[in-house]
């Protein structure tokens, strides 16, 4: 059977190495993107012939790089996958150019069947660009170190000696490889990248040379594969010491040339990329018999920072492709936000560049791109801290700062911010994330395995839920609220959102105001509290904008009016920051309880409210079960109770339940849209309560 190459996109790291592994031992070339922009990366440099889709990735979700996918590439078979995915799901990703549909865990002879079925009705590989020509617009720039880079490329593609290529991070390295490979006249699908990260002295011999593998399956070379073409080897400066040695070998063994003098029959070009230069590969103690080989020629990629002259082509250049992909109408970039971008020490180079706009185009309905749509930091002059999340737009760094904008200091790790007075005389600046974070889990109420991504918005967008499958979104304001029986979910034209409140306290604590959450209709649940959606966020970058978020800071009380039998009460009274005093009188196991929570740190939060979970009395599970809506709930995910006991021990907190009821508060209380300074004090109150709270101060205050 013929073989193929086929890319894998999953943020699932044990997908990447399973799936893998079995596509290599069947003969194919395997491709890895851990997110959406790395794939349509890696799908316009490598041109695979199959892609598996995971639906929930960071970055661009699957269902986006789908489309961008059969833009760059329709002929590229997709075959999507999803652990958390629905019927809907998979008619959607069909309907939009799919070739198939495969849950998770994945079944062995259903994905082989479907790589032979692709690789069997291929008509050819997908077109990818052509630079034979020479194109001067292939390498964007107009400065003399452009130029002087233009010259080496078109010297060295007109020769057959190996050339070592190096520069900073994202400074375009590979693109330049591919360049010299398309110019060169070779056969341009038979670019064969190496990583050298991957290579050791156990295997590098079997991925060079070839193997047969566990079925007795002929796995072919790198080698093999790249003649007439060019065999590319990525991150050289990351060799293992002493493998510069065993490849020169096995390249010699194989009648590779790498002096510029044919070894053998074997032609084959090659390519090194890395961030030293030869001469720093000396001094770290490599081979220099073996770098010499490695280095006939040498072309240094110059930092986006050394020619800032480039920076509005390249990023006009970048508007245009990213529109294309992503079906955008946007014309140009306004003076101003180009000036940011001339500022900007672009850390992560002409990559970083590049995901930036991508990014944005990706994330506004704006025609002219404007200084409120880039999500870079106000201050470049700052200090930068690394970002955790994988390649999101100015993942080389960014600022984390604190929740309300009084200060500059930074969120590291553990260190949380405190709310003092000084702080809280400051107006509060809105904030978003800088990249996109992915969690999976399962709802509470469908009981269907689920997952979730939150996405950053320019300012003034407001947290905003939309359907992984659809284009629609509904606010997440107190106007859109449809359902409060058990939790509270909120309904637009479009959209639903369900069990939200969770997630929105964490919003509300941590002062995010501009977010895309993407899901099945559902929230997910997790263990039933807030705690692992502080982690999420945490895991990203949080950045302040420029734009101010006004406060509702109440100035007088408002109480709730209650029924005279009802053992119900809620007001609301004027305090110097959020305070929730919450009391509660249920049946065994709970009986009355009382706490006040004054949300003075994160840290505060994520250690006393977030952890407490949802709870549930057996009578009130079964009610739900008919209603259909507690086909997620399990003992892993919530507080069951039953007959004066909890049936599933041990609690997290004496009083977890109460605390528990003030989490749920603070999420419902964020549905105005903004952060609200005040006491509030609530007896036996739910959902239903809160909002009609919610309004009462919305008609009292016109806040929405």
């Amino acid at each position: 059977m013929e073989k193929g190459r086929v890319l894998i996109v999953d943020d699932q790291e044990e997908i990447l190495t399973s799936l893998g592994a079995i596509l290599a031992d069947e003969g194919h070339d395997v491709l890895k993107a851990r997110d959406g922009q790395e794939a349509l990366h890696t799908v316009q440099s490598d041109s695979p012939d199959i892609v598996f889709l995971d639906i929930w990735i960071p970055g661009i979700d699957g269902m986006q790089t789908l489309k961008a996918i059969k833009r760059i590439s329709p002929k590229c078979h997709v075959i999507m996958m999803s652990g958390h995915g629905t019927i809907e799901t998979a008619v959607k990703a069909i309907k939009l150019g799919a070739e198939d549909y495969l849950e998770k865990p994945l079944n062995l002879e259903d994905t082989l069947h479907l790589v032979e079925k692709a690789i069997a009705s291929k008509g050819g590989r997908a077109e990818v660009t052509d630079f034979s020509h020479g194109n001067s617009g292939m390498l964007i720039g107009s400065s003399q170190l452009t130029a002087n880079t233009r010259r080496s490329v078109e010297n060295a593609a007109h020769e057959n000696g190996s050339v070592w290529i190096y520069g900073e991070k994202g400074s375009g390295k590979e693109f330049i490889a591919r360049m010299i490979h398309f110019m060169s006249g070779r056969d341009r699908h038979k670019l064969i990248k190496i990583v050298c990260d991957e290579l050791a002295v156990d295997n590098v011999r079997d991925i060079l040379l070839g193997r047969i593998g566990d079925r007795d399956i002929t796995k072919q070379g790198k080698i093999t594969l790249a003649s007439g073409g060019t065999l590319l080897f990525v991150g050289v400066d990351r060799l293992k010491p002493g493998l510069e040695s065993l490849i020169k070998k096995i390249l010699a063994e194989a009648g590779v040339y790498s002096r510029g003098n044919l070894g053998g029959s074997n032609h084959v070009r090659l390519l090194f990329t890395s961030k030293k230069s030869s001469e720093e590969m000396l001094v770290a103690g490599y081979d220099s018999d073996a770098i010499k080989s490695f280095t006939q020629r040498v072309i240094r990629v110059p930092a986006l920072r050394e020619r800032p002259e480039d920076i509005a082509l390249l990023a006009r250049h970048f508007l245009a492709e990213a529109c294309s992909e992503f079906d955008k109408e946007i014309s140009d970039i306004e003076e101003e936000a180009l000036a940011r971008l001339l500022e900007h020490p672009w850390p992560g180079n002409i990559k970083e560049l590049k995901i930036l706009v991508e990014h944005t185009v990706m994330n506004t309905s704006a025609r002219t791109l404007t200084i409120n749509e880039l999500l870079l930091p106000a201050n470049p002059g700052a200090q930068i801290s690394k970002s955790i999340q994988g390649p999101a737009p100015g993942s080389a760094g960014g600022l984390i700062e604190t929740l309300c904008s009084g200060t500059d200091r930074h969120i590291s790790g553990d260190t949380f911010i405190t709310l003092d007075s000084e702080q809280k005389a400051h107006p509060r600046r809105q904030k978003t994330l800088r990249g996109k974070v992915v969690i999976y889990g399962q709802g509470l109420h469908s009981g269907e395995k689920t997952g979730l991504t939150i996405s950053p918005l320019p300012p003034s967008s407001g947290i905003n839920f939309g359907h992984i499958t659809s284009g629609g979104t509904v606010p997440a304001l107190l106007t859109f609220v449809e359902s409060t029986d058990f939790s509270t979910s909120l309904r637009g034209d479009e959209s639903l959102a369900k069990t939200i409140e969770h997630l929105m306290a964490v919003f509300h604590v941590y002062g995010l105001t501009n977010l895309l959450v993407k899901i099945s209709s559902e929230v997910p649940i997790m263990d039933g509290s807030a705690l692992e959606f502080c982690n999420l966020v945490e895991s990203a970058e949080i950045i302040t904008q420029d734009e101010i978020v006004e406060e509702i800071r109440i100035s007088e009380p408002i109480e709730l009016s209650m029924p005279p039998e009802s053992s119900k009460s809620m007001r609301i009274e004027p305090s110097d920051i959020l305070e929730i005093e919450y009391h509660m009188d249920y049946p065994r196991p709970i009986g009355k309880m009382t706490m006040t929570f004054r949300l003075s740190s994160v840290q505060d939060f994520k250690s006393e409210i977030a952890p407490a979970r949802t709870f549930g009395f057996v009578k009130d599970m079964r009610i739900m079960d008919e209603m259909g809506l507690a086909g997620g709930g399990k003992l892993s995910n919530l507080i069951l109770l039953d007959e004066d006991k909890v049936v599933n021990p041990p609690l997290r907190f004496q009083n977890e339940f109460v605390r528990h009821k003030i989490l749920d508060v603070l999420g419902d209380f964020y549905l105005l849209g903004r952060p609200i300074v005040g006491k509030i004090i609530a007896k036996q109150t739910g959902h239903r309560d809160n909002v009609a709270m919610l309004r009462l101060i919305n008609d009292r205050l016109g806040v929405l």
